[in-house]
């Protein structure tokens, strides 16, 4: 490329997330392999895969919790791993995260919950914060239980609090580490319209991690497909369950034979018993 061209190309044009070359070693098991993929900025993108793949090992590395033995994460332009703590810090502060059990602090109420992360970050006066709070609840259609405990809450409402706990500092990207377990019906359709409308009316950029694939069909535009380590499949999501391969006929397929084992990696059965010399 010329230097005129990279001086006039559009950096919103880019990625937001860019993952290149992301090697992570677990406890002596390669979770990534040199890892490529990119999130498109404004898009719902679902990570998927078989489980124990490292789908939420991604999202860490993705807010730097996490830094792999090789490779580089690049989020709105900016290499994880060489942020400096107070850059570490201010962009977290611009990644929203939804995490699997939504996380409600179990003590506060649900509007303490909201606020909890402008009390521990921000220096905001009171009635600015009760503002904000009440602001995000009415977005996920929660303003009217902001003074119920979580113990008082149903699953579905849990994770619409914990959803407006996310969006508090009006996020450039939020994270969902499997926004759609244990929901009722009704409560995922309103999961996946609350994603749906945050991503298209704030322009926020979604990274959904989820095993629910008729879920992921009407929430994302894209889909990657990791597993050993690789993206190994990616593309809108009719696309993907039309897709020639291997890999996504039993992934999205259920199939019990195909390029991801039953039987997890383990020496000779009958080695284990103490056969020397057995090979099978």
């Amino acid at each position: 490329m010329s230097a005129s061209a990279t001086a006039n190309r559009d950096p919103a044009a880019d990625p937001l997330v860019q993952v290149r070359g992301l090697t992570a070693v677990l406890s002596g098991k390669t979770v990534f392999d040199a890892l490529d993929l990119d999130i498109a900025r404004g898009s719902v993108t679902a990570i998927m895969g078989p489980s124990g793949t490292g789908k939420t090992t991604l999202l860490k590395h993705i807010t730097g919790q996490m830094h792999g033995a090789a490779g580089q994460v690049l989020v709105d332009g900016q290499d994880v791993v060489r942020l400096p703590r107070e850059g570490l810090y201010r962009l977290r502060k611009r990644i929203g995260y939804l995490f699997q059990n939504s996380a409600l602090l179990t003590d506060y109420d649900v509007f303490e919950n909201v606020a909890f992360p402008l009390r521990a970050h921000a220096r905001l006066p009171e009635d600015l914060i009760r503002n904000v709070v009440l602001t995000k609840l009415q977005a996920v259609g929660l303003r009217g239980a902001a003074r119920l405990l979580p113990s008082e809450l149903s699953g579905g409402m849990a994770r619409r609090v914990a959803l407006a706990r996310a969006i508090v500092f009006d996020p450039m990207l939020i994270l969902y580490d499997e926004p759609f377990v244990g929901l009722d019906p009704i409560a995922l359709n309103q999961v996946l319209k609350l994603i749906r409308t945050l991503n298209q009316e704030l322009g926020i950029t979604s990274v959904l991690v989820a095993h629910e694939f008729e879920a992921v069909r009407e929430a994302a535009d894209h889909v990657h497909l990791i597993a050993g380590g690789k993206r190994v499949a990616s593309g809108a999501p009719e696309d993907l369950v039309r897709a020639d391969s291997p890999w996504t006929a039993q992934f999205f397929g259920g199939a019990l034979e195909g390029p991801v084992p039953f039987q997890y990696p383990a020496p000779p059965l009958a080695r284990d018993f103490g056969f020397v010399g057995a090979t099978a």
